[in-house]
């Protein structure tokens, strides 16, 4: 049985198409002390994670950041910088919120689909996975006649509006400092 196409604002396509890439190689390294005991922490190295996966002309493009990572001086423990990752998940918290956000008024497949649309990869069963997870609720505005997650927006928009120079810091107040559960900064880019 064959789906129907899934039809999207080009604007909106547009501006995912060019804000996630600009994500690519940036390097979170805010140093933090020590969630378990408190104490300093020393650099240790940096970790490669895929933050999206996108669907472009040329074939699958998987967006990369660097996070850094931290030894605890007292405990040993190894400690994460601030990241644009919920704990222990595997690609960026925006896309995550946006999964989520559409699995409550779409079927995980249709969710799936209407996210390839937008040029994001995300299969079926991870969206299902995400919108089952007991993540944080998200805020969402309806825009470009879907109701998308604020992080979302403000993130794409963000990294759209100051391109290149958009800085790590920007991107994790605009996702709401994810790896912390804190909420998004208002008004810090959401323009789209």
């Amino acid at each position: 049985m064959s789906r129907r196409p899934v039809k999207i604002p080009s604007m909106l396509v547009g501006m995912i198409s060019i804000g996630l890439p600009l994500m690519n190689g940036k390097v979170f390294k805010n140093k933090k002390d020590c969630p378990h005991c408190g104490g300093k922490t020393v650099p240790h190295d940096t970790k490669e994670k895929i933050f999206a996966t996108l669907i472009t002309p040329e074939g699958e493009k998987k967006i990369t950041v660097r996070v850094g990572r931290y030894r605890c001086k007292e405990c040993g423990a190894l400690v994460y910088a601030d990241e644009p990752f919920y704990p222990d998940t595997r690609v960026g918290s925006v896309i995550i919120d946006l999964a989520v956000s559409l699995s409550k008024i779409y079927s995980y497949s249709h969710t799936a689909d209407i996210m390839k649309a937008l040029g994001i990869e995300v299969d079926r069963g991870s969206v299902r996975k995400y919108a089952m997870s007991n993540l944080p609720a998200v805020q969402t505005s309806f825009l470009y006649g879907m109701q998308l997650p604020d992080s979302f927006v403000s993130v794409v928009s963000k990294c759209a509006s100051l391109g290149a120079s958009v800085s790590p810091d920007e991107i994790l107040a605009a996702s709401g400092y994810p790896s912390s559960y804190r909420a998004p900064v208002e008004n810090s880019g959401a323009t789209l």
